[in-house]
């Protein structure tokens, strides 16, 4: 039987084909080493940075606005925020005040009245006497009540300055020069932008866990910082099933700002040495979660675990799994186990 140069040529090819699928290329991984780290349990809520110092200052009397400070201004403690028109309570201050000199005058005038008919003698009667004390002891009471209508004038001025509370910034102009208020109606918003905290809310189950002094860490889009929790308020909302912490913000993170948002992570225990593998490592699947073990003869080894408590990008497991073993963190997704691996390069612990 004669063969043709082309048929001789295929059946070459498929004599190789099997040859190539029995010595399958060794899958390139990268690989980080299991170890013993510092882990504690935590959880990780939403909070909202606000101002510690924060409020919406109300007028202290009905009157016309004359001045209210612009948005965006610097005040110091005690600083006016806004003023209202004074003329009137000026004028009625006016009149008490005079009121008042002349009721100290007549009571001037009923002493020396008392004192001469007490010098008398004899030639006065004791009924004299006593109307005569009886008009200073009037007097007396008309100047004292004339008084406090004059301070309670002096304190309604007072109330015409609406004064800020502590230093900070006016946040919002809610009345303008010329606008009626009435009294307790909101003229200004002030808030300091200098001292502020974190608001979040925690599931209640850790409502005994969390202590005022826990070292959280709060991170955002420009970065991750350090912080104490200042105060745990233990009423459980029923709704949502959590309750609320307050976290003290450092002074020393510029970027921070009133409304932003961030995530804070907050421990619930004591840190133990506990064997941890990188997040990456974890392979999950319907029958359960494993690591893939690179073993002596370079070798993908699939390994299961139990997951524990995590910290960042570490987690520890249990199983069976040593300190030190190198488990795969990149290309291990779709190994089975007893595949040959190459590791391009060990991760950095």
């Amino acid at each position: 039987m004669n063969l043709s140069t082309p048929s001789v040529f295929g059946l070459a090819l498929l004599a190789l084909v099997p040859a190539a699928w029995a010595q399958p290329s060794a899958a390139a991984v990268q690989v980080t080493a299991a170890q013993m780290r510092q882990l504690a349990p935590v959880v990780t809520a939403a909070g909202q940075v606000q101002s510690r110092d924060a409020a919406a200052l109300s007028a202290g009397l009905t009157g016309t606005l004359a001045w209210v400070a612009e948005p965006g201004s610097w005040l110091e403690a005690g600083a006016e925020v806004a003023r209202l028109d004074a003329d009137e309570l000026m004028l009625q201050k006016a009149e008490q005040a005079a009121r008042l000199r002349r009721m100290e005058v007549t009571l001037e005038q009923a002493e020396r009245e008392l004192q001469r008919l007490q010098g008398s003698g004899n030639a006065v009667s004791q009924f004299q006497l006593d109307q005569a004390r009886a008009t200073r002891d009037l007097q007396i009471a008309l100047c004292q009540i004339a008084r406090v209508s004059l301070q309670q004038t002096e304190e309604r001025l007072s109330r015409t300055h609406l004064r800020a509370p502590f230093a900070g910034v006016v946040s919002e102009r809610l009345k303008r020069a010329g606008e009626e208020v009435a009294r307790g109606e909101q003229v200004a918003r002030l808030v300091d932008p200098e001292q502020m905290e974190i608001r979040l809310f925690v599931p209640l189950r850790h409502v005994r866990t969390v202590k005022p002094g826990s070292v959280v860490t709060a991170s955002g889009e420009r970065g991750a910082f350090e912080a104490s929790v200042h105060s745990v308020i233990p009423a459980g909302d029923g709704r949502s099933q959590s309750f609320e912490v307050r976290v003290l913000a450092p002074a020393g993170v510029a970027w921070l700002a009133p409304g932003q948002s961030l995530r804070v992570s907050i421990p619930l225990g004591l840190p133990s040495q506990r064997l941890a593998v990188p997040r990456d490592a974890l392979i999950i699947r319907t029958d359960g979660v494993f690591v893939m073990r690179v073993n002596a003869e370079q070798k993908a080894e699939r390994v299961g675990v139990s997951l524990g408590v995590a910290d960042g990008d570490w987690i520890a497991v249990e199983g069976e799994l040593q300190e030190g073993d190198p488990v795969i963190i990149r290309g291990g997704e779709s190994l089975r186990g007893g595949e040959a691996v190459k590791v391009l390069s060990p991760q950095p612990v």
